[in-house]
């Protein structure tokens, strides 16, 4: 019974369709061949009540003749054609019965095509059409939060599945472009936070050199004119940032497939520089990845980023892991150095951070330029500590052999 099941789900709907059509031929010969041996059933019916009534099944005409001496001979004929004895009603009835026996086959076939197609329809087509029509309507009205399922696996099935992905992609292209407004409207926020201690400082030093610059020594002029050209330069920085961000938003990742010993090899090239008096460790476990499909720019400036960060912040050592996990190439970049705190944990990654904890007192935009590049590559950035501050960028990524 499990066997017929299965092959019930799975077969196709043209097989369906040939078998609809050839249970539709058979049961129209059936119906037409019957239907017409019940109409000359009738007719031979009302032949026997004649014959019958005539106590033989052959009814005699007899003519008289004349031989040569004149006397007369009776001469019989028989015949079976009692159609020409009928009466009118029965004569009516005899001829239809007839006409019947013709036009029952074409009767049939049509009755019998309607009534499979009806089968057809409710059990192969109905269903589907009004989970794919139910579907389209949501999707017409902003609503993607359902499921589309159908338990076949027949053309109409895959459709079903079809429109089940298209409908995925569509909610998470929604929560995609919702996500981005969200982080746009944080990011303007914060640049329109910042801009404020600029703006607030050049409208006071302008204010001070309207009322006070004629009583102004030089020295003070000048020393006016170099903070309002620090925080312009400030501005300037601002307006570059937001600049990088939207061409980063409009970045298109193109992956191309690459040896995993070559991207290793162009790590350990840019530690050198970077790391400086500071110890380089660098790990790798790629569980025999030959080749990477990946954006070797984007990871590299992602790499580049946090490489900066722990050498900035470490105290000796910088440690690099570079493996294979999940589908994912990760980077784990850590540090000696006294860690991240707890709210840095949560909002170090964002926009325009600033720490009051750390000896910088910034972050800026490098983390949260890494967490963007990380998402647009399909991956992800996290923030943890192990020891010292300790980032992992994950990249999604194919890998040649497949693990």
């Amino acid at each position: 019974m499990g066997v017929i099941k299965k092959w019930i789900h799975v077969k196709s709907v043209k097989k369906d369709f040939a078998l609809y059509l050839l249970l539709y031929i058979i049961i129209s010969l059936l119906f037409g061949f019957f239907g017409s041996r019940c109409c000359l059933s009738g007719q031979q019916v009302i032949i026997r009540k004649y014959q019958d009534s005539m106590q033989s099944a052959q009814q005699d005409v007899g003519y008289r003749l004349y031989d040569a001496d004149g006397d007369h001979v009776w001469i019989n004929y028989y015949t079976q054609d009692l159609t020409q004895f009928l009466e009118p009603f029965d004569n009516l009835a005899y001829n239809l019965l007839g006409i019947g026996s013709v036009l029952v086959y074409p009767f049939s076939f049509i009755v019998c095509i309607g009534i499979t197609s009806m089968l057809f329809y409710k059990r192969k087509l109905h269903k589907p059409l009004e989970i794919l029509n139910s579907a389209a309507d949501s999707i017409a009205a902003d609503n993607l939060a359902f499921t589309i399922r159908y338990d076949r696996r027949d053309e109409l099935g895959k459709l079903c599945m079809s429109f089940e992905k298209m409908r995925a992609a569509l909610q998470d292209n929604h929560l995609e472009m919702w996500r981005q407004i969200e982080e746009r409207k944080r990011l303007n926020a914060a640049f329109a936070h910042d801009l404020r201690t600029p703006l607030t400082v050049l409208k006071g030093q302008s204010e001070m050199l309207i009322s006070y610059a004629p009583n102004m020594s030089k020295e003070q002029m000048v020393e006016t004119v170099s903070v309002m050209g620090r925080h312009i330069a400030r501005l300037e920085t601002y307006v570059d940032t937001m600049h990088d961000l939207q061409r980063l938003e409009d970045l298109a990742v193109q992956k191309q497939w690459m040896a995993a010993e070559t991207v290793v090899e162009q790590m350990e090239e840019t530690a050198g520089p970077v790391s400086g008096q500071k110890k380089f460790v660098l790990q790798k476990k790629l569980d025999g990845a030959e080749k990477l499909e990946i954006d070797v720019s984007v990871v590299m400036r992602v790499y580049e980023n946090l490489l900066a960060n722990a050498v900035r912040y470490a105290r000796d050592t910088v440690t690099v892991s570079v493996c294979m996990k999940k589908g994912r190439f990760q980077i784990t970049v850590s540090d000696d150095g006294q860690g991240f705190s707890a709210k840095e944990l949560a909002e170090a990654a964002k926009p325009f951070y600033k720490s009051k904890e750390t000896k910088s007192g910034q972050f800026g935009m490098g983390l949260y330029i890494c967490k963007v590049l990380c998402e647009k590559h399909g991956g992800l950035l996290r923030l943890s500590n192990n020891g010292g501050a300790c980032v992992t960028a994950a990249f999604s990524c194919r890998v040649f052999p497949g693990q």
